[in-house]
């Protein structure tokens, strides 16, 4: 069952307008929350880095003082 909307020429700019907004909003957020940024760029490195203080914070990393502990560490992964 189709339904069909009569619309203004004004109202039906509006509304491509704001759809036309929607999407780049839309595409905006699909890059800043669906996928890591490309490998190497600017925001890469800030994410990397943030996730790797957020580790450190945590606790989440491996102390290694001497070249015996370093090796061993190589050996265990």
């Amino acid at each position: 069952m189709a339904n069909t909307v009569t619309l203004s020429e004004s109202a039906y700019k509006k509304l491509i307008s704001r759809l036309s907004h929607l999407e780049s909003v839309v595409m905006e957020l699909v890059e800043k929350f669906g996928q890591e940024p490309l490998e190497g760029t600017d925001a890469w490195w800030e994410r990397a880095h943030k996730k790797g203080m957020d580790a450190k914070k945590n606790g989440q990393y491996t102390r290694i003082k001497t070249k015996t502990e370093l090796k061993n560490f190589f050996k265990n992964l």
